[in-house]
C-alpha cells in the first residue's frame, strides 16, 4: 500500500469522526507525552483564572457595545404604555468624536507618532563638534585644541574599564565626512563666525527616526494604530503588540519576465482587540504583568501558514489540524452576532502565552535553557498551543526579556489593568436621554390625534365608525354633538425633551 495513500485514508477519517471520537484522541496525544500536559494544563490553568477575572469588565464593554450600536439590553424593561423603542445614539456621536480627536494628535502630521531626538547627555556619540574656516585663525584654534585636550588629542586616550571614547570614535555615522577636517575638529559648539558646527548625535537621531518611519509604513502601522485608538475610546483600553521581525515580498520581475521576488525582513506591529486579551488578573498595568495570552481565531490556512514561521513545530500543528476545528465561541461573540449563529466555528483556537513558566516545566519539555539560567526557578517563554498540541515552544526572544503588549487606557481606571471610555461615561446619561425620548415621542403620538367618544344609543345600528373628512354619521335621538365628542389629549412632549437636552448637556 502506498503510504501517501494510508496518509489521505487517516486525514479523512480523522475529519468525518465524530465529537467523541476526537476528545479520545485528544487524550491519548496527552498520555504519550506526559509534559505535553504538563504545559497545556499550565496554559489553560493561567487563561481560566484570566477569564474568569475580567468576567466584570467584559459585561463593561459589552454594555459600551450595545449603547454604541443603538441596542437595548435584554435586561431593559418597558412598560406596557410605552410603544416607542427609539435609541439616541449620542454614545456613537461621542465616541467618533474623540476617536477623531485621537487621531488628529496622533497623525497630526501625517506620520507615524515616533520621534527620535538626542538625549541632553547623548552616550557613545558626542553631541556638537566645530572647525574652523578661516586660516587665520589657526592659532585661534591651537589654543581651542589645548583647552579641550582632554576630548580631542591622542595623550587623552581612556584607559581600560573607563567609559568615554576618544573625539573620532563618537563622531557615529559623520565619521567618514569629517575625515578630511579631523585634525582641526573640536568637541563644542562653535562661538565665531567662522566656524562650522555639527551635530553628530541630532544627525544620528534624525536617520534613525526615517528608518523607524519608513519600516512602521512598510509594516501598515498606521492602520493598526487607529484600530487600537478606536478601541481605546469606545472600551477604555487599546493593545498594541509587536515590534516583530517578519518577512516581507516585493513583487519583482526580472528581463525574461520571470517572478522572481525580494524578501525582506521587516518590523511589524499588530492591533490586539481588547476581547482577545488576557492579561495577569492580579497586575494593574504591564509593568506588573506576569504573564499575557492571547487567543487567535484562526481557519486551517492560517494554522498551516505558521509552519513558515522561526520555531514553530510542524508534526505538532499537522496534528492540531487532524484533531479537527475546536474553537467555540464565548458568550460575548454571540451577543455580536445577534445570537443568530452557533456557539461553534469552523476555526481553530490557538492561544499564545508570554511570562513565565517555572524551569523544571520547561525543561521536562526538552527546552534548552542557557547556562546564565540554569539557576532561575522561572524563565521567560512564548508558548503556543492549539488542540492540546504545544505548537510553538521557544525563549523569549526580546533582550531584555519583555513581554511585547502596550496597553493604553483612555482614562485610567484606578488599581484596574483597563480603563474606562466614552460609552461607560455616558451609560446614565444615554439611558435618561433614551428614557425621555421614548417618553416624549409616545405623548406626542397620542396627543397627535383625537380621541373619539361615540354614543351608539343616538346612531343608527349598522354605521361604519370609521373617521375621515366629510364623513357622515346619522342620528336617531339625543342632542346635536353628542353622539360623537373629540378629546384632545395633553401634550407635554415639551417637558420631556427639556429633560432631554437637559440630560445631553450633562
Amino acid at each position: 500500500m502506498n503510504p501517501s495513500d494510508f496518509e489521505d485514508d487517516y486525514e479523512e477519517n480523522i475529519e468525518s469522526a465524530d465529537s467523541s471520537y476526537i476528545e479520545d484522541v485528544k487524550e491519548k496525544e496527552l498520555e504519550s507525552d506526559p509534559s505535553v500536559g504538563n504545559i497545556i494544563g499550565f496554559i489553560n490553568e493561567r487563561f481560566t483564572k484570566a477569564e474568569d477575572a475580567r468576567r466584570v469588565d467584559e459585561d463593561r464593554w459589552m454594555k459600551s457595545y450595545r449603547n454604541y450600536r443603538g441596542l437595548y439590553s435584554p435586561d431593559v424593561q418597558f412598560t406596557e404604555a410605552e410603544r416607542s423603542r427609539v435609541f439616541v445614539k449620542v454614545t456613537k456621536t461621542k465616541t467618533l468624536a474623540a476617536y477623531g480627536q485621537i487621531v488628529d494628535v496622533l497623525f497630526g502630521n501625517n506620520k507615524f507618532p515616533i520621534n527620535v531626538d538626542p538625549t541632553t547627555l547623548p552616550e557613545g556619540v558626542a553631541d556638537s563638534v566645530h572647525f574652523n574656516l578661516d586660516p587665520a585663525a589657526d592659532e585661534a584654534t591651537d589654543e581651542l585644541k589645548q583647552t579641550f585636550a582632554p576630548f580631542s588629542t591622542e595623550e587623552s586616550r581612556l584607559q581600560p574599564g573607563e567609559t568615554m571614547q576618544q573625539l573620532s570614535e563618537r563622531l557615529g555615522g559623520m565619521a567618514n565626512k569629517l575625515e578630511p577636517v579631523m585634525d582641526k575638529l573640536v568637541e563644542g559648539p562653535g562661538t565665531t563666525p567662522s566656524t562650522v558646527t555639527v551635530r553628530p548625535a541630532q544627525v544620528a537621531a534624525k536617520k534613525m527616526q526615517k528608518k523607524i518611519h519608513d519600516q512602521l509604513e512598510e509594516s501598515g502601522a498606521n492602520k493598526q494604530l487607529r484600530l487600537a485608538a478606536f478601541e481605546c475610546a469606545l472600551f477604555g483600553t487599546g493593545i498594541m503588540k509587536g515590534p516583530f521581525a517578519t518577512n516581507k515580498e516585493y513583487p519583482r520581475w526580472d528581463d525574461e519576465g520571470n517572478y522572481d521576488p525580494v524578501i525582506k525582513t521587516v518590523p511589524s506591529t499588530s492591533n490586539v482587540s481588547i476581547w482577545d486579551f488576557y492579561p495577569d488578573p492580579d497586575a494593574a498595568n504591564m509593568d506588573e504583568a506576569e504573564y499575557i495570552i492571547e487567543r487567535h481565531k484562526m481557519s486551517r490556512s492560517q494554522l498551516r501558514a505558521l509552519k513558515g514561521r522561526p520555531f514553530f513545530r510542524d508534526n505538532s500543528i499537522d496534528t492540531a489540524i487532524k484533531l479537527g476545528e475546536s474553537y467555540e465561541k464565548k458568550w460575548w461573540e454571540q451577543v455580536m452576532e445577534d445570537d443568530e449563529q452557533g456557539s461553534k466555528a469552523e476555526r481553530y483556537e490557538v492561544k499564545e502565552f508570554w511570562g513565565f513558566v517555572d524551569r523544571e516545566v520547561l525543561e521536562d519539555h526538552d527546552l534548552k535553557i542557557p547556562s546564565e539560567l540554569k539557576d532561575s526557578e522561572q524563565i521567560n517563554v512564548n508558548l503556543w498551543s492549539c488542540n492540546g498540541q504545544v505548537i510553538r515552544m521557544v525563549m523569549n526572544p526580546f533582550k531584555p526579556a519583555l513581554i511585547p503588549y502596550y496597553a493604553v487606557p483612555y482614562e485610567i481606571n484606578p488599581y484596574s489593568f483597563f480603563g474606562v471610555g466614552i460609552a461607560e461615561n455616558m451609560d446614565d446619561t444615554q439611558t435618561l436621554m433614551n428614557g425621555f425620548m421614548r417618553m416624549a415621542v409616545d405623548n406626542a403620538v397620542l396627543s397627535g390625534n383625537l380621541l373619539i367618544e361615540v354614543d351608539e344609543t343616538n346612531l343608527v345600528p349598522g354605521q361604519d365608525l370609521s373617521v375621515y373628512p366629510g364623513k357622515v354619521f346619522r342620528r336617531q335621538g339625543g342632542a346635536p354633538g353628542q353622539a360623537i365628542f373629540g378629546t384632545k389629549f395633553p401634550n407635554v412632549s415639551g417637558e420631556n425633551m427639556q429633560l432631554f437636552d437637559k440630560a445631553r448637556v450633562l
